[in-house]
């Protein structure tokens, strides 16, 4: 016999004697038989899946192949238990689960990493429809929302309230989402704790109030109430409306039950348990009118021939491998046999429905042997979509099921209302209940596209509605009496209106006599009233502000841990720069007489100390206060300002200062700061310590602070007192005492420089305020500043800290005055024979020598700014480009002849993006591009941009390399795959990234678009046909064009298979080929430096206190525009003009600034570093040749004083005159804004200005 023959008749033996021969297949039953989850139903409804089981393996027509095997597990309703006992069913090879019960996402999650096929028949987790390989025959919760809204529709109610448990939210948010789909209103919507943690935990919505209150606040916001929650809940509810009286007619109640409707059981929406069971009487009017105002949507009760069903699994319930016993009191009678629910039937179903689908993919298959069977049933995913494609099935409760797209069961739901019905209830004992009416099935719902169809059972079955018709949803004049005209005509009302009329006329015009006879009498006291008109530069809210100092060359901080940095509102006011501090109000603040003799006190009060009140501006919202503008910013910015060193003169200076101000205020005009801070201590562009912002306690309490945040509240109250912080009824306007307090912690704050409480080990303000408010106990030391940080620091000498320590004492009694604490630190200012200005001689000279170090750092600055940007633009466009664009010059459009795209994207991102989360998906494709970039930096290549998960190179363009393009590409693309295949996931990884490639070569045009944020973009149908390329290919592919094929044979050295016609969108049937690999002639990776790919920005080193948290003022700033650098005359003041342009350091500027000298010889002939210092001091001239004058030691000096005097001391300093001049010139304009005129001007007028400092000191 041929061979041929031979073979087909072994074939056909095989198959028949296979046919022959049943597949055992195992099946997982997951089920809650102990355990502490609430309505398990393992001990009713498990004998439903024998059941069904028998059935299919008894069926010849049913899976002739096949045999189910079962097996069986208590999960007690634990997820980490019903995980466990599934992961060992699937090692033990099932090929299907059924169950489990109560949560079951997590466990639909595990079987979808098999391709199990799960159907669950009491899980109404809403999570679990998105799992493809799920199913179910119990509808999750949210399927319940369409069934009401279709009651709602039939009835013609268009606008509703809900409440519901908190138990109960995802239920809600599916009602409110798919009523604004079908242009439903929903009015109110309120959430409740369950009643039973209520009552367990003793809340306040355990009480009967807790219902009244809810109602009160909705009922004149809707007509229709609908809730979501237990039952026993539901009757409070309705209680409640019925104490209010809602029960006419007006209102109704709908009630959505997820359990299935029980006869025996109706009572439950009318009566609790407790109050039926307790009485003999039949239902009273109350409750029957209550029932009359509440509709039910339940899961329709099963059918007659249900009872068979049930009697054959409690039998099978008894039978192994289950062996459940029956209680004897179940076997007395019929009548009281177990109740066998609705789950039951859910569970057979699934059975069912999973055998039916299974028997059809098997049916489809040409010839079955085990190994085809053990395929199609290892196919969860594609057995569920048979199941869903089905789209019905009918239940054994008789009822016709539908099934959604995601292949949870849509359920089938009744409508329940009362009817006259007799009815009977015989409880334990003697009790027996009875009523005339009673909650039945009046109607059901038929499944349709959008919402499902409501008809009554019989047209005798309506509502019995309270008033005989149905209630509406809104009154007839809208909740608000706004569909109703109003009527104007009655004629008492315009009698009213004439008569008001004319008294407010009558008394307009004696208060306009009244007001101008007052303003007779107190013209003289409304000197502190300005004029808006006379405010320049300022209107309305248009005010001009500057930002605070933080040093004479440095760009102003705008970073704190609260915000940008709050500024100071300025103006002109008669020809002097003002400061204007601004109180808003909440409503229209009057200024009292009080208030009004309070300003006049404070315009009266002159000291050198105290920072003069001009006025205020009083508007209808608030009130400007305007004082005196200070120059130098707070005594807050000076602290924390690392470039202004404070020696001990200098903290002296201030701290005698500060005592004059306070001795002023408690003794010669006896006021109370009450808001002491180093931030209200302002400093003169003399130098002269102010104080600021007392008095007017009433205003600045009524004003509204706006949103400082709660550090910077917090921050704000750590000069206060510990009584103050302690008593919520201290006075508003402070103590003398805590005035001495706040002192203190200045004075700890400028002589330890780390914030008013220095390194205390807590960093936030709140914590310190708590431990300041907290009463030391008997023994203890309160909570201050530690003085042991001080000792080391200048001026932080033993008398220094004793005074400090006695002013923040605990009791306020022993805190001294202010003129016993001038007396104990007259010490600080002995032996200092040199006055003030003398010392800031001296001072400003070093300072001078300081400025030309910090300008040259802040050019450095600007430069490494320049290369940063340089850095981004080539990142952006090609280097070629950018060259062109950084030179001025345009970039035209440019034609390419022949050029590769390369196009890759990943397969599944859209699903594992909505499966992690946002940051998750950033930090992967962080990860993955950041791999892709190092890579293709060893090619010929251009990255054209990266969108998602999508990537896009080219090469060839703009510089054309002839035909390597397509090799670089080619090789490039192998790289990339090969990385990708080790690559791991980093939040998920077990999973395999499946990278798609397409390549295409052929013409394009390129040219850079846009103004705003420009792009280097392609042109041509060459991009799209690489992204179709892409786009039709496979995971770990990579996808390569005829054209491309062509050029790669060109070249050689790669390696591509062909794969066949594929049919494109606008391309027709196209022959593709795969690239497979390459060979040694093949172009390789150049070796390059990976360092090269630096962090675009790098944070550039700040000041940390100037950084830092504590970084937040409100204290006078100016409104000049004055620069960082002063105006210095001759070559500096050109360099800082450079540094403004895109270029800081052209090549001939860098010569010239090179081999410009430095000495002490003038500061008008250089005030710029040299650049280039050799290693002894050296300086490199623009020949190469080193130059040693007396140079500045090229180190940026943190401080004036810390500039070694011996080098000054070397030379006679010939300047001393000029420089002097020049510092006068600063203090007599107040800022640096002087030019090179004035200070020629200066110079030439030294002995006036020599005249002027003798008076000033």
């Amino acid at each position: 016999m041929p061979p041929g023959p031979l073979l087909l008749l072994v074939l056909l033996l095989a198959a028949t004697a296979t046919s022959q021969t049943k597949k055992n297949l195992t099946i997982g039953y997951l089920t809650a038989v102990k355990g502490d989850i609430r309505d398990r139903q393992g001990l009713i409804a498990s004998g439903a899946i024998k059941m069904a089981v028998d059935q299919v393996n008894s069926d010849d027509n049913l899976l002739p192949n096949v045999t189910l095997v079962m097996q069986w597990n208590d999960t007690r309703g634990d997820t980490v238990l019903s995980t466990k006992v599934l992961t060992d069913l699937m090692c033990e090879g099932v090929y299907a689960i059924f169950g489990p019960e109560g949560s079951c996402y997590v466990e639909a999650i595990v079987a979808q990493s098999r391709n199990i096929p799960m159907i669950s028949y009491k899980c109404s987790d809403y999570r679990a429809s998105s799992v493809p390989t799920f199913a179910r025959t119990e509808p999750p919760d949210t399927q319940v929302t369409k069934s009401v809204l279709a009651l709602l529709k039939y009835y013609e109610w268009r606008k509703f309230c809900i409440i519901w448990e908190d138990d109960w939210s995802s239920v809600a948010r599916s009602l409110n989402k798919e009523a604004n789909e079908v242009n439903m209103t929903v009015t109110a919507r309120r959430e409740v704790l369950s009643s039973n943690k209520c009552c367990m935990d003793k809340l306040p919505c355990c009480t009967n109030n807790f219902w009244y209150n809810i109602i009160s606040e909705t009922k004149n916001l809707t007509r229709i109430y609908v809730f979501l929650g237990q039952a026993k809940t539901l009757v409070d509810m309705m209680q409640a409306m019925q104490a209010v009286g809602l029960f006419n007619g007006d209102y109704i109640v709908i009630y959505a039950d997820l359990l299935t409707y029980s006869p025996r059981e109706a009572y439950k929406y009318i009566w609790r348990y407790e109050s039926v069971s307790k009485t003999t009487l039949s239902c009273e009017k109350g409750d029957f009118q209550r029932a009359r105002s509440l509709l039910v949507v339940v899961p329709s009760p099963p059918t007659k021939s249900y009872e068979s069903f049930s009697e054959k699994v409690r039998l099978y319930n008894s039978e192994p491998p289950f062996n459940f016993p029956t209680p004897h009191v179940f076997t007395v009678s019929h009548e009281w046999s177990k109740f066998i629910t609705v789950t039951a039937a859910n569970l057979y179903d699934s059975v069912l429905l999973y055998a039916r689908a299974l028997d059809k993919l098997l049916r489809d298959e040409p010839f079955l042997n085990d190994t085809i069977i053990h395929n199609v049933a290892s196919n969860g995913t594609r057995i569920i979509e048979t199941i869903i494609q089905n789209r019905t099935y009918t239940s054994v409760t008789g009822a016709t099921i539908k099934l959604d797209a995601n292949g949870d069961s849509e359920g089938n739901f009744s409508v329940v209302a009362v009817m006259k019905k007799d009815f009977s209830l015989q409880f334990d004992g003697d009790h027996n209940f009875t009523c005339d009416y009673y909650m039945v099935p009046v109607g059901q719902f038929q499944q349709g596209d959008m919402l499902p169809e409501y008809k009554l059972n019989s047209p005798s079955l309506q509502p019995l509605w309270v008033s005989g018709r149905k209630p509406e949803d809104e009154p007839s004049c809208g909740f608000n009496n706004e569909l109703c005209a109003k009527d104007d005509s009655q004629g008492s009302i315009i009698v009213a209106g004439v008569l008001g009329l004319l008294l407010f006329c009558s008394s307009v015009l004696t208060l306009s006599i009244y007001r101008k006879w007052k303003i007779e009498q107190e013209i003289e006291g409304l000197l502190w009233k300005v004029d808006p008109a006379e405010l320049l530069s300022y209107s309305g809210n248009d005010i001009i502000a500057s930002p605070s100092k933080t040093s004479l060359v440095s760009a102003t901080s705008l970073e704190s841990r609260c915000g940008g940095q709050i500024f100071a509102a300025t103006s002109q006011y008669r020809g002097v720069v003002v400061r204007i501090k601004e109180l808003k109000f909440s409503k229209k603040k009057d200024v009292t007489r009080d208030t009004m003799k309070e300003m006049r006190r404070l315009r009266e009060i002159r000291h050198d100390n105290i920072n003069s009140f001009v006025g205020a501006l009083v508007e209808p919202m608030r009130i400007l206060i305007i004082t005196d503008y200070c120059a130098k910013g707070s005594l807050y910015d000076i602290v924390e300002n690392e470039d202004i060193k404070l020696d001990k003169m200098f903290i002296a200076s201030l701290v005698n200062d500060l005592i004059k101000g306070m001795l002023y205020l408690h003794a010669s005009a006896a006021i109370c700061h009450g808001n002491l801070k180093s931030s209200n201590c302002v400093v003169t562009s003399r130098w002269v310590l102010q104080i600021t912002d007392f008095g007017l306690h009433e205003l600045r309490q009524c004003a509204e602070n706006g949103s400082i945040g709660e550090h910077q509240y917090y921050h704000n109250m750590l000069w206060k007192a510990p009584e103050i912080l302690r008593d919520p009824h201290a006075p508003v306007e402070g103590t003398f005492k805590a005035d001495v307090y706040a002192f203190a912690i200045i004075m700890h704050e400028i002589i330890g420089r780390r914030g008013p409480f220095g390194a205390c080990g807590f960093d936030e303000p709140s914590q310190i305020i708590k431990m300041v408010k907290q009463e030391p106990g008997l023994g203890e030391a309160p909570f201050r500043p530690n003085l042991e940080q001080l000792r080391d620091c200048e001026a932080g000498e033993d008398y220094v800290l004793s005074v400090i320590q006695d002013c923040w004492a605990e009791q306020p009694e022993q805190r001294p005055d202010f003129r016993t604490i001038r007396s104990r630190l007259k010490t600080m200012r002995e032996g200092k024979h040199k006055n003030i200005m003398d010392q800031m001689m001296d001072m400003m000279e070093k300072y001078a020598n300081n400025l030309e170090d910090l300008v040259n750092q802040r050019t450095l600055e600007v430069y490494e700014e320049k290369r940063k940007t340089e850095d981004l633009l080539h990142r952006m466009l090609p280097a070629p480009v950018a060259a062109r664009l950084t030179r001025g010059f345009g970039i035209e459009p440019e034609s390419f002849d022949l050029v590769t795209i390369y196009f890759s994207d990943i397969v599944g991102f859209t699903q594992m993006s909505a499966e992690s989360t946002p940051l998750q998906v950033v930090n992967f494709l962080n990860d993955l591009y950041t791999l892709f970039d190092k890579i293709i930096k060893g090619y010929d290549v251009y990255k054209v941009e990266t969108i998602g998960d999508a990537y896009m190179v080219v090469s060839g363009l703009p510089i054309r390399n002839g035909d390597s393009h397509v090799g670089e590409i080619a090789s490039m693309s192998l790289d990339l795959l090969a990385a990708v295949k080790n690559y791991r996931i980093a939040h998920r990884p077990n999973d395999t990234l499946k990278l798609r490639i397409g390549i295409h070569t052929g013409p394009v045009v390129a040219g850079v678009v846009g103004l705003t944020m420009p792009r280097y973009c392609l042109f041509g149908d060459t991009v799209n046909t690489a992204s179709r390329m892409e786009s039709n290919g496979l995971p770990l592919k990579i996808h390569i064009s005829p054209q491309c094929r062509d050029a790669l044979l060109k070249i050689g050295g790669y390696t591509v298979e062909e794969r066949g016609l594929v049919s494109m969108k606008g391309k027709g049937e196209v022959l593709t080929y795969w690239l497979t690999g390459a060979s040694d002639k093949a172009i390789q990776r150049r070796d390059v430096d990976l360092d090269e790919l630096p962090p675009l920005f790098c944070r550039p080193r700040r000041s940390p206190k100037l950084m830092g948290d504590r970084r937040h003022s409100s204290v006078p700033r100016g409104n000049s525009i004055d620069k960082g650098v002063p105006d210095f005359p001759g070559p500096l003041r050109r360099v800082v003009r450079e540094a403004r342009s895109l270029d800081p350091f052209p090549d001939k500027r860098l010569e010239k600034l090179s081999s410009t000298k430095r000495s002490y010889h003038s500061l008008q002939e250089n005030n710029m570093h040299s650049l280039c210092n050799g290693p002894n001091g050296e300086r490199a001239m623009g020949n190469g040749a080193l130059v040693c004058d007396p140079l500045l030691d090229n180190k940026r000096w943190h401080s004036l004083e810390d500039m070694p005097l011996e080098n000054v001391q070397i030379k006679k300093i010939i300047t001393r005159s000029s420089i002097r001049s020049w510092i006068f010139g600063i203090f007599q304009a107040n800022s640096f804004r002087n030019s090179d005129a004035s200070m020629c001007k200066a110079t030439c007028n030294y002995t006036d200005l020599q005249a002027e400092k003798e008076s000033i000191v």
